[in-house]
């Protein structure tokens, strides 16, 4: 699993840990456990490029999804947005791992 949800941050907000063997799988296993809680729309990277622009980095995801089926799916959470508290992404030999807290 890329992913692990943390414990004890309050009850307005979501925190996970996320890694990936490089950056795009990195950001791909990110942007799922963000949308794991997505508001009627179920999404899913399909692709995600990152490439260095300037002093820093462009993110370009492919994506597909579908409206929430409340018959089908159970909805955890809205998260209303990501926030910068406590964020961080770090490489350690070869591998990436980010911090992320979701304010729901």
């Amino acid at each position: 699993m890329p992913y692990r949800y943390l414990e004890d941050v309050g009850a307005a907000d979501i925190a996970f840990e996320v890694t990936g063997g490089d950056l795009p799988e990195l950001f791909t296993a990110a942007a799922d456990t963000t949308m794991n809680d997505a508001k009627r729309l179920l999404l899913r990277v399909c692709e995600a490029r990152i490439e260095p622009k300037d002093a820093g980095h462009f993110l370009e995801a492919q994506v597909a999804g579908e409206q929430l089926d409340d018959t089908r799916y159970q909805q955890r959470a809205d998260v209303k947005a990501v926030t910068l508290h406590g964020f961080s992404v770090k490489e350690d030999d070869g591998n990436w791992k980010a911090r992320v807290l979701l304010d729901i």
